[in-house]
């Protein structure tokens, strides 16, 4: 499997608070099933986690990519961002302050969870009209789009990639957030699913269990599919097939 969202890379935001905490975070992921993950830490949080591209931001991923290979652990760990898009993304998009999935076309992006579907809806067509493609990161946990799951349909039709959450699924986020997240699933509207996780020991890098789910409740080839070949071409910057 591929994961494109983790917190893995350590003390820069609310996910893994120091190399101990990444390396378990990987070996985690291995055991499970994964082979490849995207390091995303929240950025662009004004005040919070800003976690714009920098020499010392470069530096400690690449401390981390040093760590895991030195540990012999078999993970290949990629540079992201998940990028909380509040004004100004395109512009530091532009000005390479703000990165994206493995330096592909797809960004992940994130949005307050009260944000009404107008005002996502205004800063994703800017970023489209950039040339990016946005990945929105867990929409299911979004009020509006809980209200509405259907709302998801106008974002994949503008070419929108949407990434749910591994919990959501499991139903660690409430009956809302499965009641969503199970829609658009049954209505063929999720491009992947990650884990977003955030420690060793809660929310973690640990995808076996959704494997077994996805192939029992769906098909093997669906969660092939939403767990490894839509990853992939994200990763590697190919075109996405509908």
């Amino acid at each position: 499997m591929i994961d494109i969202h983790t917190h893995i890379l350590p003390g820069v935001d609310d996910g893994a608070r120091n190399l101990s905490d990444s390396i378990a975070m990987a070996e985690l992921a291995v055991s499970s099933g994964v082979h490849t993950l995207v390091a995303t830490p929240h950025s662009n949080m004004g005040g919070r986690f800003e976690n714009y591209n920098s020499k010392e931001f470069r530096s400690r991923f690449e401390q981390l990519q040093k760590v895991i290979h030195g540990e012999g652990i078999p993970l290949l760990v990629l540079p992201g961002m998940e990028i909380f898009t509040t004004g100004y993304v395109m512009k530091r998009i532009q000005g390479n302050e703000l990165i994206s999935l493995n330096h592909s076309r797809y960004y992940l992006m994130e949005f307050p969870f009260l944000s009404s579907c107008e005002d996502m809806n205004q800063e994703l067509e800017n970023v489209i009209a950039g040339g990016c493609i946005p990945v929105i990161a867990h929409p299911e946990r979004y009020e509006s789009i809980q209200e509405n799951p259907r709302r998801i349909v106008s974002w994949r039709n503008k070419g929108m990639l949407i990434q749910v959450n591994r919990g959501s699924i499991l139903g660690k986020f409430g009956h809302k957030v499965k009641s969503c997240v199970d829609e658009l699933l049954d209505d063929e509207l999720v491009t992947c699913i990650a884990s977003d996780a955030h420690k060793p020991y809660e929310r973690t890098t640990f995808m076996g269990d959704i494997q077994e789910y996805m192939e029992k409740e769906y098909t093997f080839d669906y969660a092939k599919k939403l767990l490894y070949d839509n990853p992939k071409k994200i990763i590697e910057n190919q075109n996405m097939i509908k």
